[in-house]
């Protein structure tokens, strides 16, 4: 039976100053033999989302996901005071991803990435 993560998705995002927002995504497996497409349980793993630098290599803002489900879903409440420090007046785009690790093997994947854009 070969079984393989589906494709990485890309989603954009715009993040407001000032608002709570909730970000995630979600892990499902695809069975090659039979084309079943079935979610991760994620309810013993541990969730953080990342934002970066247009470049990816400067980490500007990491938050844990506090919603880790049997059904696939790492959901990260980033709170209202997030982005009120005064850098981030010229830190207005970048790249930012969700990942997800496994608190006993330490098994660590990427369920969803993109760009984000900051308004206020």
């Amino acid at each position: 039976m070969a079984v393989t993560g589906t494709k990485v998705g890309r989603l954009d995002i715009r993040l407001v100053r000032g608002d709570t927002q909730r970000v995630g995504g979600r892990w499902r497996k695809q069975n090659l033999t039979t084309g079943e497409i079935t979610p991760v349980d994620l309810t013993g793993w541990v969730g953080e989302i990342e934002l970066r630098s247009p470049d990816g290599r400067e980490l500007w803002f990491e938050h844990a996901c506090q919603t880790m489900t049997a059904d696939g879903y790492a959901v990260c409440d980033i709170p209202a005071t997030a982005f009120t420090g005064d850098q981030w007046n010229t830190r207005r785009t970048g790249q930012w991803k969700v990942f997800v690790r496994n608190s006993i093997t330490g098994e660590r994947r990427t369920i969803v990435w993109g760009y984000w854009t900051l308004s206020d």
